[in-house]
């Protein structure tokens, strides 16, 4: 497995001085950039002494993707700019977690809604085909929007888009906060193709003695079939003090 965290590219030197492998950028910053500062952005990853290899925040609220007043001009428009931005940049995974983008409106069919998902879900395995990207789908906790919350009905939404370009993500923080088990995390096998992790117990970065039981995911992710990126996704103020015993945590787990 390889290991990285979600952060600027302008922190890549301190996260390979740390012992990392790659960062995790925003996907709908590179989007909004100029061409000036696109083009700024892939010489600093590329002169980086580790890239930036996964995107997440696919979406920008603004872009409504559940509901009456979507625009699906509008959203192919989006997609169609981001993921030739990622495939310029060489950005291989793309993370649709956008938890504010997919809430469905109060009192809108929740079926209607997931007809909506699965259309935009195939646009973006048809766009992100076409650019050599993967886009992920994110199950996110119920406080952060209300669809598509757990492993399970993830697993299954990819399942139904069946596109090879739209799989899987799991996030251990939103796993273990809306009661998932290792179990749910082993049935996703092949659909499975990025990973997130934190402690738990505040979003933050991991440590030896954490209660969490991070030996268990990772024996998971192994009968699975996982063999690929794992990427802190969480709170860290002193990346010196914190990160190196967040990945001591990764390497034994």
């Amino acid at each position: 497995m390889r290991f990285g965290v979600c952060a600027p590219i302008s922190e890549a030197a301190r996260l390979y001085k740390i012992g990392f492998d790659y960062v995790e950028v925003s996907a709908a910053s590179l989007a909004a950039m100029t061409e000036e500062e696109f083009a700024a952005f892939c010489a600093e990853n590329r002169a980086a002494p580790i890239h930036a290899e996964a995107a997440n925040c696919l979406f920008p609220g603004e872009i409504r993707l559940t509901g009456d007043a979507v625009d699906t001009d509008a959203v192919q428009s989006y997609i169609d700019r981001v993921m030739a931005r990622l495939g310029d940049a060489r950005i291989g995974i793309a993370v649709f977690g956008s938890g504010g983008s997919r809430r469905v409106p109060e009192g809108f069919s929740e079926t209607r809604a997931l007809e909506q998902l699965r259309d935009t879900a195939r646009r973006l395995g048809e766009a992100a085909a076409a650019h050599g990207v993967t886009v992920v789908l994110e199950p996110l906790r119920r406080a952060e929007t209300n669809i598509l919350n757990t492993q399970p009905e993830s697993l299954a939404f990819v399942q139904s888009v069946g596109h090879p370009h739209f799989k899987l993500l799991c996030d251990y923080y939103h796993l273990v906060v809306e009661g998932g088990t290792p179990e749910m995390v082993a049935a996703c096998g092949d659909a499975l193709r990025h990973v997130h992790i934190a402690n738990p117990d505040g979003r933050v970065a991991m440590k030896p003695d954490d209660k969490a039981d991070y030996k268990a995911f990772f024996d998971a992710l192994r009968r699975a079939g996982y063999d690929a990126r794992v990427s802190f996704e969480g709170s860290a103020s002193d990346y010196e003090a914190e990160l190196p015993a967040a990945l001591e945590v990764l390497r034994n787990a």
